[in-house]
């Protein structure tokens, strides 16, 4: 050899003088050797690259590094590393870990094509100039918790069984192009200029108190809306704490997303109308969407979440909240057949919450608040059962009906001072259901005098409940 690098080598500057290399002036860092000429001493494999049992650089300051075709069958440790130069890492083969935990990076790095078998770790490291990661494929986790971004930062083609993001700071604008990635954790992340996450597959994020400083989209990959591949979109968790006034989802799963605890959920944009769950089907539910927390709250059998739910229910009134901020934000949107659907779910929330504190006012025993809340609960389960809260008109009208025909048998037995015929009397019953202050023209008994008062009271409101109903179905 002339003393000279190879192609794909490094340059090292140590804060205190070291020994320089045996086979160059440069400085030794393994073995006695500069990284270059120690990568060129190793055994290659059959495709000619070398092939190393370890790379410890911890604690090293590096001018530049560039490793390139390499295989290294155990760890790659840099931990406590200061990169001074550019840091790029192009098809590269680690059979364990690659650990860069407290590294300052203060050039650009990029890390291509790259294999770990078990896990890659920068927890608490330090960024200070763009970050490009693409077709990296781990075993394990790849984790950036804990650091710090100054850049902006691209990843792209992820492959892992968790990305950790948690407390991680990204000071510029971030691009996640997740692929195969079980789950994402970025509790307590901050996106200052904002980040855009698309998935490849049924990636599950948790958004728990996560600062998005600039607008934001979390969306499934662009294949996956054109294949109509609804098993692949991301899966949308816990939004505890993060305000979603910039936060926009495009064909997100959110049949397990809680959003209790979420701010200006009013604010929050969702493109797409079939990411929600639905209620069970039954003849006695009404078939709408559904907030996967009114599953939790309800806890019946029929409604409970498939697989194993490890979220707490929430309070009926947070429920009730997220439904009616869902509605607002719908509602904006001019997407009434979704606001109809979040309105219906807020009232039944409503409607749980004034039963379950009427039997708790009776379980202590404050009698007067619970009687109370019974009056309230009562007019809003008769306002349920008679048109599905001005929703359903079929349930006004079937009501009517049952209605009228009872009305007319009363009055064929106990209303007419003459026998009448059963058709004369629903005949009768059907001229005093369509108005109000007209009188009878047929001399009537004072029990039929009582049912056609009932009748002309009853019958014009549930004839204008089922005409409310149709016209929010025909805003739809």
């Amino acid at each position: 050899m002339d003393g000279r690098p190879p192609a794909g080598s490094c340059r090292w500057a140590n804060v205190s003088p070291v020994a320089n290399c045996v086979e160059c002036s440069g400085e030794a860092v393994v073995d006695e050797r500069c990284l270059a000429h120690h990568i060129a001493s190793c055994p290659t494999d059959e495709r000619g690259r070398p092939v190393l049992a370890d790379l410890d650089l911890s604690g090293q300051r590096l001018d530049e590094v560039q490793l390139t075709g390499l295989v290294i069958t155990g760890d790659l440790k840099c931990s406590g590393a200061t990169f001074r130069g550019s840091l790029r890492i192009r098809d590269v083969e680690i059979g364990g870990a690659a650990v860069f935990d407290g590294a300052h990076l203060q050039a650009y790095v990029s890390i291509n094509d790259l294999t770990v078998g078990e896990l890659l770790r920068m927890r608490d490291a330090v960024f200070e100039r763009d970050v490009f990661l693409a077709d990296v494929t781990c075993g394990g986790v790849v984790s950036l918790a804990r650091g710090t971004l100054s850049g902006s930062v691209e990843i792209a083609g992820l492959r892992a069984d968790l990305l950790d993001l948690r407390r991680t700071t990204f000071q510029h604008r971030a691009l996640l192009q997740l692929g195969d990635v079980r789950e994402a954790d970025l509790r307590r992340a901050g996106f200052h200029r904002g980040v855009r996450v698309t998935c490849a597959g049924p990636t599950r994020l948790d958004l728990l108190e996560v600062d998005l400083g600039g607008p934001s989209v979390v969306a499934a990959a662009a294949p996956t809306v054109e294949a109509w591949r609804m098993q692949d979109r991301p899966v949308l968790g816990r939004l505890l704490g993060t305000d979603l006034s910039q936060l926009r989802l495009s064909y997100v799963d959110l049949s397990e997303c809680s959003f209790a605890g979420a701010h200006n959920l009013d604010k929050l944009t969702v493109d797409d109308w079939h990411g929600w769950r639905t209620s069970p089907r039954s003849l006695w539910i009404t078939h709408r969407a559904t907030l996967a927390d009114e599953h939790r709250v309800r806890g019946h059998a029929r409604w409970a979440l498939p697989g194993a739910d490890g979220h707490e229910a929430p309070s009926v009134d947070s429920v009730q909240a997220d439904y009616h901020n869902l509605r607002s934000m719908m509602q904006d949107r001019k997407d009434q057949r979704a606001a109809s659907d979040f309105y219906y779910g807020e009232m039944e929330m409503r409607r749980i919450g004034l039963w379950r504190s009427v039997r708790n006012g009776l379980r202590e025993r404050h009698w007067r608040a619970a009687f109370s809340t019974l009056g309230e609960w009562l007019l809003l389960w008769l306002y349920w059962l008679l048109s599905g809260y001005g929703q359903r008109a079929w349930r006004a009208f079937v009501t009517l009906g049952l209605v009228v025909a009872a009305a007319s048998a009363a009055l064929d037995r106990w209303g007419f001072q003459s026998p009448t015929a059963y058709g004369d009397a629903l005949r009768y019953t059907l001229r005093a259901a369509s108005t109000l202050l007209r009188g009878s023209d047929v001399a009537l008994t004072p029990t039929g005098d009582w049912i056609e008062l009932v009748l002309r009271l009853i019958a014009p409101l549930l004839l204008a409940l089922g005409l409310l109903a149709i016209r929010e179905r025909v805003r739809r």
